[in-house]
């Protein structure tokens, strides 16, 4: 039987409310989708850029380009059809979904989700609870579950959630979950970038342990911070993105851990709560 082939598609737009432009900001000297998209392609998976059609976008495809790496672009707001067509265009059966705004996007843990996705024939392959908010994960997807999720989805479920029909109509897949590799599970800690202090921060981390032809490790990242724990302060007064947040409080129907729905309120009350 021919194995499926799964692409990864890493999302990302110059458009950004809270940092316009993150997509190409220096880490190390390095654009930091230059930086993601390199990550990705050292997992030997196919690895397809995937913006929309807006003219602010030609830099982003013009780097993947310089990269030869291919690019896909669609629908500026319905996001979910722009992973449903670029699966097609890349004769996908799954795709990896990372999202340009996670330059630590971990590869442990992206090839656990790979090989357990494949070997399960699952729908949706994800880690769920609080780690999200990390911004250090993806999730598998499978293009029959985008197709449906489109179909059956109203407006709300094809923005930039992308599996949150999904979420709300597990019986309707095969839903697996994985656990995050020991050592990883540090919720404290914000990894993503979507506000200038988390730009300020991944600066920092990739001036210290970028190097010529090296992939950063998330543990490396993890270990940086815990050797400089004021690092980790640059950005911990900042809210997360609200759809994180439903997308967390969903888990709890999924597992049947109701401890996943309290972590949520927790972080929507604390220092790190709810950004609308």
């Amino acid at each position: 039987m021919t194995p499926p082939r799964v692409v990864v598609v890493v999302s990302a737009r110059m458009a950004s409310s809270r940092c316009p432009g993150k997509a190409l900001a220096p880490l190390a000297g390095r654009p930091l989708l230059e930086v993601l998209l390199e990550r990705m392609r050292s997992t030997g998976l196919p690895v397809v850029l995937a913006t929309s059609r807006g003219a602010d976008n030609d830099p982003l495809a013009e780097l993947a380009g310089r990269l030869g790496l291919p690019v896909f672009r669609g629908d500026e707001d319905d996001v979910l059809r722009r992973h449903v067509d670029c699966a097609h265009l890349h004769a996908a059966d799954a795709v990896v979904r990372v999202t340009g705004d996670n330059p630590l996007t971990d590869l442990e843990t992206l090839q656990d989700l790979v090989a357990a996705h494949v070997t399960a024939d699952a729908d949706y392959t994800y880690v769920p609870g609080d780690a999200l908010l990390m911004g250090i994960l993806s999730e598998v997807i499978s293009t029959a579950a985008l197709e449906r999720s489109w179909a059956a989805g109203a407006a709300r479920h094809r923005s930039e959630l992308v599996t949150l029909y999904i979420k709300e109509h597990p019986e309707e897949f095969r839903v697996q979950t994985r656990p995050l590799p020991p050592g990883l599970y540090r919720p404290e800690l914000r990894l993503t970038v979507d506000e200038p202090e988390d730009v300020t921060l991944m600066q920092a981390v990739f001036e210290r342990l970028e190097a010529p032809g090296k992939v950063v490790t998330t543990r490396e990242a993890i270990a940086l911070l815990d050797r400089e724990p004021a690092l980790a302060q640059v950005n911990a007064h900042l809210r997360h993105r609200a759809a994180n947040l439903r997308s967390v409080a969903l888990d709890a129907g999924i597992t049947g851990n109701p401890d996943l729905a309290r972590e949520t309120r927790t972080a929507r009350s604390g220092g790190r709560g709810v950004r609308e």
